[in-house]
């Protein structure tokens, strides 16, 4: 395994789990944000309607009364409204001013402080249109309204109550004409806001007819629904400061996270290289061993086959001669297992060398199929092959190699009278040799089993073929250094398919 495929999943986890948090404290600081924003937005209006809303209930209460219809809609009787109403003016300190406007928009009473601007000016800004459009009371029920107003850039809460009997004394009824309402009114100043911002902790609430850059607002509306002004004040953002408390924490204990990765990489790199030392070591002592040994077995199956011929004397004695055969035969398996391990060894290394160019693959195909059609005749298995013309780019002895691999795994584990199948073709950019085989076939676990080294689908004890478990791991090795691919498919009392995959010769190559 490379030192980039061992540390890239514990970086992509790192990264990913950082992002993850940062994301994460993110949303919740903005989600802190908002909820704070909102509670602010909820705590001043709900004070600002407390404010017009006290003068609507205080007007209600003068305005639904006998008394009231008696002096104001019947007599206009200065004397008792200057004495009951104008007296809020000095007695409550909520209320800068009281009036009295009739039904036409003329004003009857007028009682208020010098710091508000003139009557007259009320009546422009809206109480003349307000008893013109406010609905005649129903039986029992009041007729109020109530909010802000806008003069000279000054905040004015007002609230106003159409006056009507109160029904303990027998009146004559009130013509509409004769309708008047009763309006107190108070001066909304910026330190009445201020302490507003101050009881709630909400930082530098202000009015202003203009939005201020920066902050929150909330509209002001008129009687009409039109913006007069607006409420202002700066955002507490708690979320956001909590998240610039955490910067250095968490900068701290991201410098921790990169000192411990950097530790893991010197290690996990130690740890490689101390790997790769390793298995050098073990590829070269493999492949002096196997090139040791086979230089003596070589001999030994050389000698054999010489006394076989009995070229320098006869052997007596039948048996003489079939141990002679089996040491032969013995020989020349071993051989082979020690050229796996030797090939495995230099692949294992890095020393493997190919030489690829343009192969006609019918002709490896055909002699992979010559060079194991005694085995399957042994075995009872019949080899076909149906493989169409192409140009490969390969290195043929490795070729075939791979082929002489696949064919041998799919006769040894076909039972007699079974068959094996080779078709190629081009497909793409690759000619594809499929090999399929009547065989024993496999399981998934099976299949990862032989693909690894030295891996035997059976039990040692129990496995009726024998062999070393490197025929499949070379032919995948040996693909990947072609530049092809290979795939392999099989269900146990079904079957196996292989298929290998060659890149096509191209001009440019």
């Amino acid at each position: 395994m490379s030192f980039r495929r061992l540390v890239a999943p514990v970086f992509v986890a790192v990264a990913v789990s950082i992002a993850a948090l940062v994301a994460l404290a993110i949303f919740a600081a903005r989600q802190q944000d908002a909820a704070a924003l909102a509670a602010e937005k909820q705590v001043i209006q709900q004070e600002m309607r407390t404010i017009h809303g006290g003068l609507a209930v205080l007007a209600e209460d003068n305005a639904w009364w006998d008394a009231a219809v008696e002096n104001i809609i019947f007599e206009e009787n200065i004397d008792w409204i200057d004495s009951t109403l104008g007296e809020s003016v000095i007695g409550i300190s909520q209320i800068q001013g009281v009036f009295i406007v009739r039904r036409d928009g003329t004003m009857a009473y007028g009682n208020f402080v010098a710091a508000l601007p003139a009557p007259h000016t009320f009546l422009d800004a809206g109480f003349a249109e307000l008893a013109k459009s406010m609905e005649i009371p129903k039986e029992h029920l009041p007729s109020s309204a109530s909010g802000f107003l806008e003069i000279g850039g000054d905040l004015i809460a007002f609230g106003a109550s159409m006056v009507q009997a109160g029904e303990v004394k027998s009146l004559p009824p009130i013509p509409d004409e004769k309708r008047a309402l009763i309006i107190f009114v108070s001066l909304v100043s910026a330190e009445d806001i201020e302490r507003i911002g101050q009881d709630n902790a909400i930082k530098g609430l202000r009015f202003a007819t203009t939005p201020i850059e920066g902050d929150n607002t909330i509209p002001v509306l008129s009687l009409g629904g039109d913006s007069i002004g607006h409420l202002c004040w700066r955002p507490s953002e708690p979320g956001s400061e909590m998240l610039r408390y955490m910067v250095l924490p968490a900068s701290m204990l991201l410098v921790i996270v990169i000192i411990a990765l950097g530790r893991f990489l010197r290690q996990a790199n130690r740890v490689l290289e101390e790997l790769a030392r390793a298995n050098k070591a073990k590829s070269a002592f493999l492949a002096s061993t196997s090139h040791e040994i086979r230089t003596p077995l070589n001999s030994i199956i050389g000698f054999t086959e010489l006394i076989s011929l009995e070229l320098y004397g006869k052997v007596e004695g039948e048996k003489n001669k079939e141990y002679l055969q089996l040491i032969r035969q013995s020989g020349e398996h071993l051989l082979s297992i020690i050229n796996d391990i030797l090939d495995i060894s230099k692949l294992e290394a890095d020393r493997f060398e190919i030489y690829a160019e343009k192969v006609e693959p019918r002709t490896v195909i055909a002699s992979a199929h010559k060079l194991v059609s005694a085995s399957a005749m042994e075995r009872g298995v019949r080899v076909t092959t149906d493989c169409l013309p192409a140009e490969i780019l390969s290195d043929e002895r490795i070729m075939r190699q791979v082929l002489i691999n696949l064919l041998s795994n799919a006769i040894k584990f076909t039972e007699p009278g079974g068959s094996v199948t080779v078709k190629g073709l081009s497909r793409g950019r690759f000619y594809d040799i499929t090999i399929t085989d009547t065989g024993i076939g496999m399981s998934e676990a099976q299949i990862e089993t032989a693909l690894s080294l030295f891996g035997q689908v059976e039990g040692e004890l129990s496995r009726r073929h024998s062999g070393t478990g490197l025929g499949l791991p070379l032919v995948t090795r040996f693909m990947e250094l072609l530049n092809g691919q290979f795939d392999i498919s099989s269900s146990p009392g079904e079957g196996t398919t292989v298929t290998a995959r060659f890149p096509l010769y191209r001009e440019e190559d």
